[in-house]
Parts: C-alpha cells; structure tokens; sequence
C-alpha cells in the first residue's frame, strides 16, 4: 500500500536540467520555466555538462542543452559529446540544444543523430522552450511523466 503511494509520488515528480555556463542566462530560464510550468518544482543548473551527467539517476524529464559549454571551462566538453553520453545512460531522455550555434551542420547533427530538438539562443528562444517542454508533459501520460527515463 504504502509502495504504491510512493510510486505515484515519484512518478510525478517532473525534473528538468539546464546544462548552460552563462549564469544570467541559466538563471533566467530556469525563472521563465517556474513562472510558465509552476507544477514543475525541480529545476537544476549545471555550469558543465560533466556534472550533469552525475545527476542522470535523477531521471530528469528534460535537458535543456547549451552547445558551447566549454566556452568559459576550457577543459569541459561540449553539448554535443554530454548528449551522446547521456543517450548512452538514458536514451529516452528528451533534450532540446539551445545554443548561439548558427552552423547547420550542428543543428542537424543534434536533431537527427541524437533525437534532439534544436533551439537557436535569439529573442524567441524562451517562448521556443515554453513550447517544448509543454510538447514534452502533454505527450506524457501523468502517472509516467517521472519514468521517461
């Protein structure tokens, strides 16, 4: 009885990860998010995708990607290599690139090699996200929305 109810509980937990170095933009999306999904209670910033991939047990619902992690961290990896090793870990995980990235190639990589979505960073860029992540919960029944992983 008790196992059930605290089945449900975590099943309904939605998590969402921000993997992004600049702290004012991390910052502000996380705050556009709580504002636009204030259901959704655990939002976490990383500054490098490498702690992030430490926390994939955590089974967040949705990563949300910057491509130039290694920008200020010379030696952290970019968004592409942390997406390929969390499709390693949690190949169900829903991650949207959200990156300045203006090359196509990038773009492309990230949407068909990795079942990515891929949003530029340019002023549509939150409402963009707004649009995903309510793409994401809506197409998720709501007892398995904390179980994508």
């Amino acid at each position: 009885m008790f196992a059930d109810f605290f089945k449900r509980i975590s099943q309904d937990k939605k998590i969402i990860f921000i993997v992004e170095d600049n702290n004012l933009y991390a910052k502000s999306l996380k705050t556009f998010i709580q504002t636009r999904f204030p259901n959704i209670k655990d939002i976490k910033i990383f500054r490098i995708g490498e702690m992030c991939l430490l926390e994939m047990h955590r089974n967040p619902s949705i990563v949300i990607m910057d491509y130039f992690l290694n920008s200020k961290y010379t030696e952290a990896e970019n968004g592409l290599e942390i997406i390929k090793r969390i499709k390693e870990q949690k190949p169900q995980t829903k991650i949207v690139v959200l990156s300045a990235q203006e090359k196509f190639s990038v773009a492309l990589e990230a949407i068909k090699q990795l079942d990515c979505t891929y949003i530029q960073k340019n002023k549509e860029a939150f409402d963009k996200v707004e649009q995903f992540i309510k793409e994401i919960l809506d197409s998720i029944p709501p007892l398995a929305q904390g179980q994508l992983n």
